[in-house]
């Protein structure tokens, strides 16, 4: 299945994804002190995953977060915005800074296979790197890491991409979360919001959290677990049967002590009646029968990670 994925030309309206544009002469300072990611590893080659917290450690939204033109840019779902840039405000009016919402500006297209790249080429930019960023003409790539190639392609939304429209075969805004998933990377949506640790979802391990850049809003809670503690729940990779979709915020019952162990963070669908997630789970619990949404609910079962857990 992946072989013929990847050896196509693919590509996906990414709909659902929003931008936000941070600019100012105290912008990176500002997000210094705001975000889990280290500002200094961000520039104009170089995109990173990252969390904004709040003062418990809980993550607010995940983004990623590259540096195009002088300002800084959040990509993350359209839902969540409106949180993360109203978090944000409670702290910019004392930089600055200025927050904009920048969504309707710009075309979010992801491209994914091996055929990407001469793609790339022919619109000036370079081949996809880990985490890199390219620009040519107003166009932007961002490279995705994960266990296929693929990359975001940003355009004005003036500016017109009919040449990929006629070369790529579309597919559904759901085949990508299905590659996020498959990479491990989480997403944080309303629903969600305001109730994990970044150590719950993982984020040291894909590089979305630095414990060197000294301190930001969250920071010694999500310190004294790292280095003291350990996490008592972490993110896993499932795959279930269902005939429908289950949201973001499910409840994750231990079908043998019939209590809650864990949530849904995300889902998507894999074949017909078939899905892959990302849950957050007790660590205790994963040698037990999970089910999804009730006692009567689907029985997850667990699948490898790119990464390894710490």
């Amino acid at each position: 299945m992946l072989e013929k994925i990847t050896g196509q030309n693919n590509s996906i309206d990414l709909i659902d994804l929003g931008l936000m544009r941070i600019s100012g002469k105290d912008a990176k300072q500002f997000l210094q002190g705001q975000l889990t990611c280290d500002l200094e590893e961000i520039n104009a080659q170089q995109s990173r995953l990252g969390a904004h917290c709040d003062v418990k450690g809980r993550i607010i939204a995940i983004f990623r977060l590259f540096f195009y033109q002088n300002d800084y840019y959040f990509l993350l779902p359209q839902s969540i915005l409106p949180l993360l840039l109203t978090s944000l405000q409670k702290y910019a009016v004392f930089s600055k800074v200025s927050l904009t919402e920048v969504s309707n500006d710009w075309k979010k297209l992801g491209l994914y296979g091996f055929a990407i790249n001469p793609v790339l080429k022919e619109l000036g930019l370079q081949t996809a790197k880990k985490n890199g960023v390219e620009s040519y003409d107003q166009r932007l790539s961002l490279s995705i890491p994960g266990p296929i190639l693929r990359t975001i392609l940003l355009v004005p939304a003036t500016h017109s991409i009919g040449f990929i429209e006629a070369q790529f075969e579309l597919h559904s805004i759901n085949q990508w979360h299905l590659f996020d998933i498959m990479s491990g990377i989480p997403t944080i949506y309303p629903e969600t919001s305001g109730q994990f640790t970044p150590h719950q979802m993982n984020l040291p391990e894909i590089g979305g959290v630095s414990f060197n850049k000294g301190c930001y809003i969250g920071q010694e809670i999500i310190a004294r677990t790292h280095y003291l503690g350990k996490s008592k729940s972490r993110l896993y990779r499932v795959r279930f049967t269902s005939p429908t979709l289950f949201l973001p915020g499910t409840p994750l019952l231990d079908a043998e002590q019939k209590t809650e162990k864990g949530t849904l963070i995300r889902c998507a669908k894999e074949l017909e009646n078939r899905y892959q997630g990302l849950i957050c789970l007790q660590t205790q619990a994963i040698s037990h029968i999970i089910r999804l949404g009730s006692l009567e609910g689907p029985i997850v079962n667990f699948l490898e990670l790119p990464y390894t857990l710490n």
